[in-house]
């Protein structure tokens, strides 16, 4: 029994070891060393598929060689003093995952559209104001998150809905523009969240991605729903937590699907709840 219990206790200690070591970039590209320097990067580049630099200013001699990194697969880039990419950026266009965090980044290079292998791309704490046109050349991209974005409006290009393969768009915390008209082109895009962004009313593109599964608009100043929401045959979860609702639209029962819906921090009267709750049978209501 003992024997059992101390063997239970050591694969239970692996599990756990195994799941403070995990790194996002372990699942991108072969197995192998994650550089954490861009000097030792530079030394490796011929096998530098992985590559996280964090808290380190970037050495100017070395800069230059940046474009070098050809092989890199997953990259990293946190708090390096940066204020734009490096040079020489386009030629990672073996570049599956993309993160900038925590560096003051306006604005991405035109030919930010060569890298054709992108399928994540996230920006924590930057300083972007848009995204450029050529966002759109990136067809393989399925999940793109900008977050804490210091900045005082930001714009998505008209070409944004252009991009095909799109399955997860998150943007928190970012002020935003109204939306383009090709925002609701998107064909496979199942969740949206436009959080903290101090949108006033859902935009009528929204409501015309039939894709869509999942809608989270916390924390904004929305104040009513529109006629059209019903159109979102496929959503299963929406969100609308800390806005401004008082009623809901009786469009509502024909989201025959919706298994989520999220109220709290809004003001309801009793009363209306018991209707939604009555509109929506199969749904789980939180207010």
């Amino acid at each position: 029994m003992r024997k059992f219990i101390f063997l239970l206790f050591v694969s239970f200690s692996s599990l756990v070891t195994a799941q403070v070591d995990y790194d996002v970039l372990d699942k991108y590209g072969p197995p192998g060393v994650i550089y954490t320097t861009l000097k030792s990067a530079l030394e490796n580049v011929d096998i530098a598929y992985k590559i996280k630099i964090e808290d380190q200013v970037f050495d100017p001699k070395l800069l230059p060689s940046f474009g070098t990194l050809s092989k890199v697969m997953a990259l990293q880039l946190t708090r390096n003093g940066i204020t734009k990419l490096p040079p020489g950026f386009k030629n990672l266009t073996n570049l599956v995952y993309f993160a900038c965090i925590g560096n003051e980044i306006t604005s991405l290079p035109i030919d930010f559209g060569n890298l054709a292998q992108l399928t994540d791309l996230h920006f924590h704490d930057t300083k972007l104001d848009s995204l450029p046109f050529e966002i759109a050349y990136l067809n393989r991209l399925q999940t793109l998150e900008i977050q804490n974005n210091h900045v005082g409006v930001f714009y998505f290009p008209n070409s944004i809905g252009y991009l095909s393969g799109l399955k997860s768009l998150l943007l928190y915390n970012t002020p935003l523009d109204t939306l383009p008209a090709s925002f609701g082109e998107f064909k496979k895009l199942k969740s949206l969240t436009l959080a903290k962004c101090g949108i006033k009313k859902i935009p009528k593109a929204v409501v015309k991605i039939g894709s869509l599964e999942e809608l989270v608009l916390d924390n904004n100043e929305i104040s009513e729903l529109p006629k059209g929401l019903f159109k979102l045959k496929n959503l299963k979860q929406l969100s609308l937590k800390n806005n401004k609702l008082t009623g809901i639209v009786d469009s509502i029962s024909m989201l025959k699907n919706l298994e989520l819906f999220d109220l709290r921090g809004n003001t309801f009267k009793e009363n209306d709840i018991d209707i939604l709750k009555a509109l929506l049978p199969r749904c789980r209501v939180l207010y």
